[in-house]
């Protein structure tokens, strides 16, 4: 004969994943806050698209559990300027937009033209980039 499970409270769907990673750090998630949980299809080799890993947990710990997948407050804030007037924004020369960034040293993933130009050419302004319309340009 078979003995009852601990509780027999239904089992619900928390949240899906395309991928089996973000899965399993969501389930350590849950586990490292006390919360009893299992995953679903997370074997099925190529079917994430069709058939994606799913999270499950008991009814009475649903809430409990999207609290800890979807925080209330985001890890990191922007910080406002502390004088609009004495902040100078950068502007693309294209569209005028402010959506910009820019910066002095070369990244990783910058192609071999642009760390010769940082390196080399050392531009006394900034290298930008708008990511409004795409226009890379000095600041």
């Amino acid at each position: 004969m078979l003995s009852e499970p601990p509780s027999s409270s239904p089992i619900v769907l928390v949240a899906t994943f395309a991928d089996g990673i973000a899965a399993h750090l969501a389930k350590n998630q849950l586990e490292a806050a006390g919360i009893p949980c299992f995953l679903s299809n997370e074997h099925r080799p190529y079917s994430s698209a069709l058939d994606p890993v799913r999270l499950h947990v008991r009814q009475p710990d649903l809430a409990a559990a999207q609290a800890v997948l979807q925080p209330a407050q985001a890890l990191m804030h922007a910080l406002p300027p502390e004088d609009e007037t004495a902040t100078e924004t950068v502007r693309c020369p294209r569209c005028q937009h402010s959506d910009v960034v820019c910066r002095q040293h070369p990244q990783p993933t910058d192609t071999l033209l642009t760390r010769l130009r940082l390196w080399f050419l050392a531009p006394e302004r900034p290298l930008c980039h708008c990511f409004h319309c795409g226009n890379d340009f000095e600041g």
